[in-house]
């Protein structure tokens, strides 16, 4: 019986960690990268290949994800209509040509 509580416990710990884990304080991941580099128990970073430097600016300007919008070119009423009416007598071109398809049994 001892047993199967502490199998709920852990499970009910394991189930929470993640949960839990978004909200949660920072965990002092520098003091132990600090302890770690002082210690010497992790490699520096090695200097980037001279092709690596030449190639890329000083200031990186990255592009942003959604582009902006080249005109802001709103259509008229008339303009509108002809693409409605461009759209009505695509469709029915599509429903007479569906109409001569014959269909397997």
């Amino acid at each position: 019986m001892q047993t199967f509580r502490l199998a709920l416990i852990a499970a009910a710990f394991a189930l929470a960690a993640p949960a839990l884990a978004q909200e949660a304080p920072p965990t002092g991941g520098r003091a132990i990268g600090g302890l770690f580099d002082a210690l010497g128990l992790r490699k520096p970073v090695p200097a980037a290949p001279d092709f690596v430097r030449e190639s890329r600016p000083e200031r990186l300007d990255y592009v942003p994800l959604a582009p902006t919008p080249q005109s802001d070119h709103k259509k008229s009423a008339a303009e509108l209509q002809a693409a409605g009416a461009a759209l009505d007598k695509a469709a029915a071109e599509n429903k007479r040509r569906a109409a001569r398809v014959k269909s397997p049994n």
